[in-house]
């Protein structure tokens, strides 16, 4: 039970959620920019001479199938990751994303049939539900997510003098970067417990928030870095035999997070996984433990 730092897959989660619980997956299917209007998100996506942003959808941001470039990640060239990884504590908030979007450039148009990871996505979404509720993020999702499963210990993180959260860890090091993480929002900023976090997933998966039935409809997954997919809202997770001494592996629907967090569930066996290996780096040490996890519980049935 011990505090993990802010994780992507739980913000993102929340936002997926609302979404479902607004109006339903109907709503997945018009342009971001029907709520978004103005200069602000125009011209985001401009790819081979054309601007393709009006055609960008809410399922396609879910997706990240929106050709739109990460503002975060260290090939962004914003030097904000790197920036992170040496402890300087910056804000990058909703505006300052965009303009390193403009900076970067699409990197396709909308709807490819490949995913390309990009937490300006939820960035976009997070802005959006705020809009629409006329109401903070934080303060939606703990009236409408956290509170009725009565958990104590889960919160969107958005007050740098918040030193609840244990630091992220870069190799020995701690992070203290309060000022970055509460400007992440939609994107990362979510902080919870392994107990609480399994709750967040069986509530998800069981249909507490949305009808269980619209599961199927979020699972169409395209490829993305391997060994990931990634479909609408979550990633699945496995392995080829011949990576696991031969021994199946069984697909894990979830999401992971930028501190080495995961929130998994494994259909097949009925089981969830939460928790955090607290390590910016290496990316596949969750999923190296995850791996190993899974295939042991596997062999266990």
């Amino acid at each position: 039970g011990a505090r993990s730092a802010a994780s992507v897959f739980f913000g993102l989660w929340g936002v997926l959620v609302f979404l479902l619980l607004f109006v339903g997956c109907v709503f997945l299917s018009p342009p971001f920019r029907r709520w978004l209007p103005g200069p602000e998100t125009a011209g985001l996506n401009r790819h081979g001479g054309i601007d393709h942003t009006e055609l960008i959808t809410v399922r396609h941001l879910l997706a990240h199938t929106s050709g739109l470039p990460d503002h975060f990640q260290p090939d962004s060239g914003a030097g904000h990751y790197a920036g992170l990884l040496r402890g300087e504590d910056r804000a990058c908030d909703f505006a300052a994303a965009l303009a390193i979007v403009r900076r970067l450039g699409a990197v396709g148009a909308p709807g490819t049939l490949r995913a390309h990871y990009s937490d300006t996505n939820y960035r976009l979404l997070g802005r959006l539900l705020e809009t629409l509720a006329q109401r903070p993020l934080a303060e939606q999702m703990h009236a409408r997510l956290f509170a009725p499963l009565g958990l104590t210990r889960t919160w969107l993180y958005t007050d740098p003098q918040d030193r609840r959260p244990r630091p992220m860890r870069h190799g020995a090091r701690d992070l203290t970067i309060p000022r970055a993480m509460a400007a992440t929002g939609a994107d990362g900023g979510l902080v919870t417990t392994a107990r609480e976090g399994l709750a967040l997933a069986r509530a998800f998966f069981e249909g507490n928030w949305f009808d269980a039935r619209r599961l199927p409809g979020l699972q169409d997954w395209r490829r993305m870095s391997f060994p990931l997919r990634y479909g609408t809202g979550m990633m699945r997770f496995t392995l080829p035999r011949w990576m696991t001494g031969f021994r199946p592996m069984p697909p894990l629907l979830g999401h992971s997070g930028l501190s080495g967090a995961f929130l998994f569930h494994a259909p097949d066996l009925g089981t969830f996984y939460a928790g955090t290996v607290n390590q910016i780096e290496p990316r596949s040490l969750p999923f190296r433990l995850l791996a190993k996890v899974a295939t042991r519980d596997a062999r266990r049935r």
